[in-house]
């Protein structure tokens, strides 16, 4: 039997399907050993996530039992409650799962989800709206008591929230806000993480500053900008310009950045007559190919010019200059999204959220290690 990756079935639920269908008809008996995670993954050619998802489930309803040392087995006892108990599902709709932020909130979302006793459903829109409604229609199918979405840019959400509430399908928010200020929203501080980046800039004596983004309108670069507003103003910085991007880069991934930088290279050399000059950068993928026109340019990173990014990608701390970000708690941005919407779905709370997570700022060589 295979896994039919063509169906709205998510492949996890697939799995743990077949496994117990394996169950029931004895192909797979009481007390004997199941395949390991390497093996299943290998077997139907799918990822560690859903394997584990499955397995962690059929552990939890009785199917499977995990023996310390010797691996997982089929419960020799099967009780007929366990085996026909049916858990709520919570759905989470992501733009992608490329890097590590959107992975840390799924983590984070499911971790939550099992503790109280729900079963996750993931689904990526590919920052695609059109797909982001399939998913969202996917999960409905699936008759989740709730999901959080992670809007693409240019989301249309709006259009499903009239079926949701006819259905009674809890909806959240989470990292965007796409002006929906009745459904709760979980997202991190950009405005405090950008003015710390900001302030931290100057407190290293980059007095000109520059702020390099896209055109892009999500609430998450509208609030960083609004942070680099605000600390030029309270420090006394000199904004010498404010490179845009004639692009909205929330469609590409951080690697594409280069294309788009090329652009702007006759804007980043001008930054020469007014050295030392401190850069923000919308997100390390700017950031990180700005640095590169730069030290092309002759200019020392972390002397000449300080710079700082958004995000903490891993390419940011690899980088030749390692370089100075903002970093935010995924973990903790899907943990607190999947907690607010199970308190909302069991009726513990009547209240709208807007839960702010703070950020960090990561201090590397681009900006203020070793100065």
């Amino acid at each position: 039997m295979s896994l039919d990756r063509k169906s709205n079935t998510p492949l996890y639920l697939q799995l743990k399907n077949l496994i117990i269908e394996k169950i029931r008809n004895g192909e797979l008996k009481p007390g004997s050993f199941m395949q390991t995670e390497d093996e299943l993954c290998r077997e139907y050619g799918i990822s560690r996530y859903p394997v584990r998802q499955a397995l962690g489930e059929l552990v939890d309803e009785g199917y499977l039992q995990r023996t310390r040392g010797k691996g997982t087995i089929v419960n020799p006892e099967l009780p007929t409650q366990k085996r026909e108990t049916k858990k709520q599902v919570l759905g989470l709709v992501l733009t992608n799962l490329i890097h590590d932020f959107p992975a840390d909130i799924l983590s984070g979302f499911e971790k939550e989800a099992r503790k109280r006793g729900y079963l996750t459903v993931a689904c990526c829109s590919e920052g695609d709206p059109e797909e982001e409604l399939r998913c969202i229609d996917m999960i409905a199918e699936l008759e989740a008591s709730g999901l959080v979405v992670f809007p693409c840019n240019e989301s249309r959400i709006s259009d499903r929230l009239d079926s949701l509430r006819e259905k009674n399908i809890y909806l959240g928010i989470i990292d965007r806000n796409p002006g929906l200020n009745e459904v709760d929203y979980t997202g991190s501080d950009n405005i405090g993480g950008a003015y710390t980046a900001v302030r931290h800039l100057a407190m290293h004596g980059f007095y000109n500053v520059v702020f390099v983004s896209d055109m892009s309108n999500v609430s998450s670069v509208n609030e960083r900008m609004e942070g680099y507003i605000k600390a030029v103003g309270d420090f006394g910085l000199n904004p010498l310009t404010h490179i845009s991007i004639n692009e909205d880069l929330t469609k590409y991934y951080h690697y594409k950045h280069r294309f788009f930088i090329e652009k702007i290279k006759d804007e980043l050399s001008e930054l020469k007559k007014s050295l030392p000059v401190g850069i923000f950068a919308i997100n390390d993928g700017v950031a990180l190919h700005c640095m590169e026109v730069l030290k092309s340019e002759g200019l020392v990173i972390g002397k000449d010019i300080g710079i700082i990014g958004f995000d903490n990608i891993p390419e940011g701390k690899n980088s030749d200059v390692q370089l100075t970000t903002v970093a935010q708690n995924g973990l903790l941005l899907g943990q607190t999204a999947a907690d607010i919407a199970i308190s909302k779905i069991e009726g513990k709370t009547a209240q709208v959220y807007r839960s702010i997570i703070p950020t960090q700022l990561i201090i590397r060589s681009s900006c203020g290690e070793g100065m």
